[in-house]
């Protein structure tokens, strides 16, 4: 006990209670299992957006299709849109069931499991690396290009940087 416990009794503590009331324990275990909860959303959230933003990068090399955007550009979208969601996850209230849970295994029950890894990146990330893909084809397809054509469209390095022996657009004009 915090207050009245005497000095020898507080060092051989594992814990004090400052305030002497045993309902602090329970308080310290609900706030303890939220923030582990919000915790494990908060990495799922973030780890899902890692298989949409690599795969135009592997389409470019695999397939020479054109980037949807470019490396810059994916950081600010990281900033936008990674940003705001991890800091509510952090946030979030706790879940109704909290306290009737058992207690976690410390060697099972981790912050990152396989579970969560593979829920993260192979349903989520690829539900919506599908889903930005579908958008940039539609979005291609009103503008008149078919989503057959950007096949190969960078065979020729067209979208490659330039080198000192190719030129550059301003220098042919």
């Amino acid at each position: 006990m915090g207050k009245t416990g005497t000095d020898v009794a507080k060092d051989a503590a594992d814990m004090i209670l400052l305030d002497d009331n045993f309902a602090s324990i329970v308080n310290g275990v609900e706030e303890g299992r939220t923030i582990f909860d919000n915790l494990k959303k908060s990495i799922a959230n973030t780890l899902s957006s890692n298989i949409p933003e690599i795969s135009p990068f592997l389409l470019f090399v695999i397939l020479s299709m054109p980037l949807p955007l470019s490396t810059v550009l994916i950081l600010l979208v990281d900033l936008g849109t990674d940003l705001a969601p991890a800091i509510s996850l952090a946030h979030e209230g706790k879940e109704a069931d909290i306290m009737r849970r058992p207690p976690r295994d410390p060697k099972s029950d981790n912050l990152a499991t396989w579970r969560l890894i593979s829920f993260s990146y192979l349903q989520i990330g690829v539900i919506q690396a599908l889903a930005g893909l579908y958008t940039y084809m539609v979005v291609l397809f009103d503008f008149g290009i078919h989503p057959m054509n950007l096949m190969g469209l960078d065979s020729d390095a067209l979208f490659a940087p330039a080198t000192p022996d190719t030129q550059t657009v301003s220098e042919v004009m």
